[in-house]
């Protein structure tokens, strides 16, 4: 039987699919996860953290080859599975349509000073809402264009609050733009440094803080951030996560081209997959004859797809990418890592750029009040024009540009090599050890351009044994270190 139900996550209600009707309960306004085990007589739990039902389980585990090569394919498990064999999410983020987003163009937004006054006026709202003096408030400020729009609509509330930016020491890209940001509007900043000696001893605790197999190397400075703002006496934690989905952020621009000008020479389904960088089409190159046996016919990942890229939901389709941006990468990946990583650091979490109210509004903007020629999000940065310096708000896009290359080639190597080793690889049976081997020796494939790319397959991988050492073969406890 299935039931809606409302939840409250920081006093705001958000919408998740229920698959089991229990009676009603008492709900706090902390973000609870809800797991069922779905083999005889199912048997709800309501708890905080997953590794306390890993726990409470008694029989053998198995690991759901599905759900392993779903999160290779991506980098997250874009479904309800776990990795553990019958025993699934029942309680997440809104599927297509259970929380209707649509592409609803409307006409009066083809005035864009219109436009710029409707999104500014939310963007104000939601920024600010439910401020309070009792709390202390902090920002993940990155020097990028979301995260400094987050500040300057705190900084115009009047709501005081203090910036903490990532310092990746040499390897550091927009530290001269975290610092310009900070010293316009005139806010606290502390610098939190970022490196691989910081981690190297961590990555057991961050899988076991993840709950799920998560693979993005972004998830460690996150990690470092939660403690520093925690140590610093914070109560909640803003980012700016989000504006990409939102506003047509710089990832969708390779997949439009290449329908613009019918240079693709595969699906968009298969484009989209590609733009993780992961695993996809390297199966048979990465994983043993048996595991790619146990996937069976669920190996093509593309109709995951089809409830964004096919959607009649969206009129174009840079919406439709948006879509796919927003309630697959958004709702399964990016909201979900970040709150477990906040929640396990004792912080509450927001992210005011996924706000449902701001993300229908978006949804009824023309797709060029987002891209416009090369310049993604334009109705932002016209908003902000005037409010940040112009080498923030017209600066090429470049991301967090975690250095994880250089981490896993230098100071993390160990790691990897004990995590990854030959014996390791075997034992587990899911891939080829000489492939892997190939990567931790520093080779890519013959076509790989970006230095970055090698790191993120590593360290994919080795998440992947960090979370199966934490929840397989320890059972969810809590690691004491990583061996």
């Amino acid at each position: 039987m299935r039931k809606l139900f409302t939840f409250r996550v920081d006093r705001k209600p958000i919408y998740h699919r229920l698959l089991f009707a229990i009676p009603a309960t008492k709900q706090s306004d902390a973000l609870m996860n809800l797991w069922y085990e779905n083999e005889g007589i199912p048997s709800i739990n309501l708890v905080r953290r997953f590794g306390s039902v890993v726990e409470t389980l008694k029989r053998p585990f198995e690991l759901d080859s599905v759900a392993i090569h779903q999160y290779l394919t991506f980098s997250f498990i874009p479904t309800n599975r776990t990795g553990i064999r019958n025993l699934s999410r029942a309680l997440h983020f809104p599927r297509p349509g259970e929380v209707p987003i649509n592409e609803q163009i409307e006409q009066a937004f083809s005035d864009e000073s219109f436009a710029c006054e409707a999104i500014d006026e939310v963007l104000r709202k939601v920024i600010v809402k439910g401020l309070s003096k009792s709390f202390r408030y902090s920002l993940y400020l990155s020097g990028g264009l979301d995260s400094s729009a987050v500040a300057v609509y705190l900084k115009d509330a009047g709501q005081e609050f203090t910036a903490l930016s990532l310092d990746f020491g040499e390897d550091s890209v927009e530290k001269i733009e975290a610092q310009q940001v900070a010293d316009h509007l005139a806010i606290p900043l502390i610098w939190v440094p970022c490196n691989g000696e910081l981690l190297k001893n961590r990555i057991l605790d961050l899988a076991y803080r993840l709950d799920t197999p998560f693979g993005d190397p972004v998830t460690g400075p996150q990690l470092l951030l939660g403690e520093a703002a925690k140590s610093a006496g914070m109560d909640f934690v803003y980012n700016g996560e989000g504006g990409d989905q939102l506003f047509g952020g710089w990832t969708n621009k390779p997949m439009i081209a290449a329908q613009l000008f019918d240079t693709a020479n595969e699906s968009r389904e298969t484009m989209y997959l590609r733009s993780y960088h992961r695993f996809h089409g390297l199966e048979k190159e990465l994983y043993t004859s048996e595991f790619l046996a146990s996937i069976g016919d669920e190996l093509d990942c593309t109709p995951l797809l089809a409830p964004y890229l096919s959607s009649d939901r969206a009129k174009s389709f840079l919406g439709r990418l948006r879509l796919a941006d927003l309630e697959l990468k958004g709702y399964e990946n990016i909201i979900p890592r970040m709150n477990r990583i906040a929640d396990s650091c004792g912080l509450q979490l927001r992210a005011p750029l996924f706000d449902h109210q701001l993300t229908k509004l978006a949804f009824q903007l023309p797709p060029q009040m987002k891209l416009r020629g090369t310049c993604e999000k334009y109705i932002l940065k016209k908003i902000l024009h005037g409010r940040l310096p112009d080498s923030i708000v017209h600066r090429r896009k470049s991301g967090m540009c975690v250095p994880v290359t250089e981490w896993v080639r230098g100071p993390l190597k160990p790691v990897v090599d004990d995590f990854l080793s030959d014996e390791t690889v075997r034992r587990r049976g899911l891939f080829r050890p000489e492939y892997v081997a190939r990567l931790r020796n520093g080779e890519t494939e013959p076509n790989e351009i970006r230095h970055r790319r090698l790191g993120e397959k590593i360290w994919t991988l080795l998440m992947l044994e960090a979370w199966m050492r934490v929840f397989i073969d320890g059972r969810g406890r809590k690691p004491e270190s990583n061996r």
